[in-house]
């Protein structure tokens, strides 16, 4: 048990004192923690004020500039709105003066990846009915494509391989010309390829053979 000094209560058993006493200095207790929570939060006002400083001064003065105006001034703010509302709704078409693709957020691509894409070069295919495309992916790709594949086929020419980046129509009648003579001399003809055997056991090709038995030397 804690010893108390008889000093501190005059000499008196702390069973006599009067409970009051304890009443008042639990009292004060609690006053002095009170105190001390509402200084805290004075500490945290001012530390908040300090630092909002700039933003309380601006808007004080912004408010003060707005109860000082004249019903003029009134009216051109709103006009300034009104305006400031319309560039919104014309932001909706990107601004695109050199005519760049859009890119998939609906905005103009960059120029320095536009020019290195080489979109702004165009390849006419008469082929396609004079159609042109823009940029070398574009043209390489599309003699995969139906719109090359109908013309093709419109001109009764294969659309194989022979015929990548032939774009005229005379160049390419005149390739599936040089093809079909070179099938032609590949097939067997049995005129100088089939071989014969005489009685005397020459061997020698369809046509002279034919040629000799006509003239009766078989």
């Amino acid at each position: 048990k804690a010893v108390v000094s008889t000093q501190s209560t005059g000499g008196r058993d702390l069973n006599d004192l009067d409970p009051s006493v304890y009443a008042k200095s639990k009292k004060s207790m609690e006053e002095s923690v009170r105190q001390q929570e509402v200084a805290l939060l004075e500490a945290f006002v001012y530390h908040y004020t300090e630092l909002l400083s700039e933003q309380r001064a601006g808007t004080r003065e912004n408010v003060e500039r707005r109860q000082a105006r004249t019903a003029d001034e009134v009216d051109d703010d709103e006009d300034e709105d009104v305006v400031e509302e319309d560039d919104d709704d014309e932001d909706v078409v990107p601004y695109n003066p050199k005519n760049l693709p859009l890119g998939w957020d609906g905005k103009p691509i960059p120029y320095w990846l536009y020019k290195l894409h080489g979109l702004n070069l165009y390849f006419n295919c008469e082929i396609c009915g004079n159609f042109k495309y823009r940029g070398p992916k574009a043209f390489q790709r599309h003699f995969a494509e139906w719109r090359h594949a109908h013309g093709m086929r419109c001109l009764n020419i294969p659309n194989t391989a022979h015929f990548a980046n032939v774009t005229l129509i005379e160049d390419a009648r005149a390739l599936w010309e040089k093809i079909r003579a070179e099938k032609n001399k590949e097939k067997f003809q049995k005129e100088y390829e089939e071989e014969f055997e005489d009685s005397h056991g020459n061997v020698v090709s369809r046509k002279v053979f034919n040629d000799l038995k006509r003239q009766g030397l078989l």
